[in-house]
């Protein structure tokens, strides 16, 4: 939301005009950003362009906050952003390459529009009688599994963790992630949301027969953390022969830039 800040007490704010004869009458006029007010006393006052930008009577002037200065304005950026070149628009600061962040060496670091967030996936201690191991930064794998453990075999194989960061209320549909298999030796592939809170905002639609894409069909209004689980199923007929999932979990900065 865009903000605006003004001061017109400040005497810096209006100044006499500049007055000539011209054949017997008085023509004033006031430096940019000045117009002439009063009937009686000819004196010029500051053009307030943020107010007039905050009515609709100009065109868009600053991604965020405008503050009025004599003779004209300037704008400005919510923390985490810097002002960019055109003076108008705001650009995220990468705090996480710039080393403005505050994670352990434990932690990840993950920029999102405006800040940041220290992450440190973990593996589910025990799901559907299956245990897993940390085989990267973003990924975990299962146990083998006893013969006899039914329950274990139908557990996801794999389960990988994904970072998204989105500005406010986005314009929607928009695929926002997308999950494939490399070797496919089943005859299908299906894809589903299992899990996650916000499902409401997401729907899932199949690209090609190995891909399945996460769309986001509602905007969704920051600050906001959402999590999904998409799962990723092969079979043969009606047999299963291997799950995957796929951790989604999206930061939704306050801002829409």
């Amino acid at each position: 939301m865009a903000e605006w800040t003004t001061s017109q007490s400040d005497s810096s704010f209006s100044h006499q005009p500049h007055c000539t004869d011209v054949r017997g009458s008085q023509h004033c006029s006031c430096e940019s950003g000045f117009r002439l007010s009063g009937k009686d006393v000819r004196q010029c006052r500051d053009v307030d362009e943020c107010e007039l930008f905050q009515t609709g009577r100009l065109a868009r002037l600053c991604a965020y906050s405008c503050v009025n200065t004599p003779g004209s304005y300037r704008c400005a950026c919510p923390s985490g952003y810097n002002l960019q070149e055109d003076s108008r628009a705001c650009e995220d600061v990468n705090e996480c390459t710039s080393n403005q962040h505050n994670c352990t060496r434990e932690e990840i670091c993950i920029n999102i529009h405006g800040g940041f967030h220290c992450v440190r996936p973990e593996c589910p201690k025990s799901r559907l009688n299956a245990s897993y191991i940390k085989t990267s930064q973003f990924k975990c794998e299962r146990n083998p599994c006893l013969v006899e453990n039914k329950l274990c075999a139908n557990a996801a194989y794999s389960i990988t963790f994904h970072y998204l960061t989105l500005t406010s209320n986005l314009r929607t549909p928009r695929t926002l992630f997308r999950m494939t298999s490399s070797r496919f030796t089943g005859d299908t592939m299906r894809f589903s949301i299992v899990g996650g809170n916000g499902q409401n905002h997401f729907s899932i639609q199949r690209s090609d027969r190995q891909t399945g894409e996460l769309v986001l069909v509602q905007p969704i209004q920051g600050p906001a953390t959402l999590e999904v689980e998409m799962e990723m199923t092969e079979l043969s007929g009606k047999t299963v022969l291997t799950k995957h999932i796929s951790k989604v979990i999206i930061f939704v900065s306050r801002y829409n830039f």
